[in-house]
């Protein structure tokens, strides 16, 4: 007999992950679309499920008309065929394997981009806490009635869980950088091992910081304490309500451990050609892209999570919905859950297309500064804040954001006045130049 936990755990297994894969392939459709939007321009519109025999699929009798609306449609679905498109292309491209690389690694690195993001949301609590009815068959009992959470691994280290395999994907572009045997691939190895590694470190300490606050590192605790429906912590509100300042450091963090922009200096295209993908082709590439937009996704629900109260909503509807879902209504109580904490992930994956659109990317000089001398400085020193407001028993979440507040308005007011070191990036004279002070006409 089937526990009831394992049957559920196996329904999210197939339904997240099936999802996430959808996902991935209309988030580039999203992508172009939030690209399009931001450069003033109309985007992908065209591109339909016919594969180009639109006119053959209006000619055929009786069903014609019918399947040139499914597949031709009007205005061509509005162009949802791109992503499909995108992915034939991929698969029937040329996989070329350059001569002179490290055979064994280039081929093992597009997996370990993709593997700890298809593993890194199975502790995320999806819907809760379904008190599940069981399944009898013929009088035979196959699954076991009892309560279970809407998660695929509830482990009590869930938020550990996510930050140790989240750390596994460096290996994957560094490696692709590595057994490329190309120097620009080489150097986009090298800065995303710098970045990764220098990110950890701030994502590490408002992680802690958020155990802290809540007591504990499970899941479900930390979505439960926010939601008010456990006693525990020293508040139920939102994350985002409590600790803003450190919601916009773990974002920050997020973008740089995805490489995304302004954060993607690995891949930087003016400077390193392609970066750590150069020499990969076909689907070998597409599986980084996949990675990537995995680990966004990952990475929003680890936010939702920590800072967003999972699937609670400042509104009645879920707010008054029951902390366990009993019988089959409660199923209806687990998609309402399921998907409030799915539209947190979608819109916080839009605002991390969007800051891709708008933000021009950083020099590798700056991000490291940003890491080194912004976030771990204000990282640590909430830590120390923090620590001593929990210690004396400080109550309400007000006083914690007032903390962050006073915190962000001194950075902002030291930050300029702290010794920055020696001048980068300057400028050089240069004997021959068109305006080389050098050689300048004295006045």
């Amino acid at each position: 007999m089937i526990s009831a936990q394992f049957f559920v755990s196996t329904i999210v297994i197939l339904v997240v992950i099936h999802a996430m894969l959808g996902g991935t392939a209309y988030l580039i459709f999203l992508e172009r679309k939030v690209a399009a939007w931001a450069q003033d321009r109309i985007g992908p519109n065209r591109t339909d499920f016919s594969f180009g025999q639109g006119d053959l699929i209006k000619q055929i009798p009786l069903a014609g008309g019918f399947l040139s609306w499914l597949l031709v449609g009007p205005k061509a679905l509005f162009g949802l065929g791109q992503a499909l498109a995108d992915g034939v292309k991929l698969l029937l491209k040329e996989d070329y394997t350059p001569p002179f690389v490290d055979k064994s690694l280039f081929l093992m690195a597009p997996a370990l981009a993709v593997i700890p993001a298809l593993i890194g949301w199975a502790v995320i609590p999806w819907g809760g806490v379904v008190a599940f009815p069981g399944i009898e068959l013929f009088g035979t009992q196959l699954v076991e009635s009892g309560v279970a959470r809407v998660a695929v691994l509830p482990i009590n280290l869930a938020v550990i869980y996510i930050l140790a395999v989240g750390s596994l994907a460096v290996y994957g572009v560094v490696l692709a950088g590595y057994s490329s045997n190309n120097k620009y691939s080489f150097l986009g190895g090298l800065r995303a091992t710098a970045q990764m590694l220098s990110y950890e470190i701030p994502m590490g300490v408002c992680v802690l910081l958020m155990i802290l606050m809540y007591r504990s590192a499970d899941a479900e605790v930390i979505v439960q304490a926010q939601t008010g429906e456990l006693p525990v912590g020293f508040s139920t509100a939102w994350g985002i309500f409590i600790h803003p300042l450190l919601a916009v450091l773990f974002f920050i963090c997020i973008l740089a451990e995805s490489n995304r922009a302004p954060f993607d200096l690995a891949e930087a295209e003016q400077e390193l050609v392609g970066g750590f993908h150069t020499e990969y082709s076909s689907m070998k590439w597409a599986m980084f892209f996949l990675g990537e937009y995995m680990h966004m996704i990952t990475g929003c629900a680890f936010f939702a999570l920590l800072f967003l109260g999972g699937w609670d909503l400042p509104i009645p509807v879920v707010s008054l919905l029951p902390e366990v879902a009993t019988g089959w209504l409660g199923l209806l109580v687990v998609f309402i859950k399921f998907n409030v904490f799915a539209g947190k992930v979608v819109f916080l994956l839009f605002v991390m297309m969007w800051v891709r659109w708008t933000l021009p990317r950083f020099r590798f000089d700056q991000l490291m500064r940003l890491a080194w001398q912004g976030l771990i400085p204000l990282s640590l020193v909430m830590l120390l804040l923090v620590g001593f407001m929990v210690f004396m028993g400080v109550q309400g979440w007000v006083w914690y954001a007032v903390a962050n507040v006073a915190v962000a308005i001194v950075a902002a007011v030291v930050g300029p006045l702290l010794p920055t070191g020696p001048k980068v990036n300057r400028k050089v004279p240069l004997a021959g130049s068109r305006f080389s002070p050098l050689e300048a006409e004295p006045a």
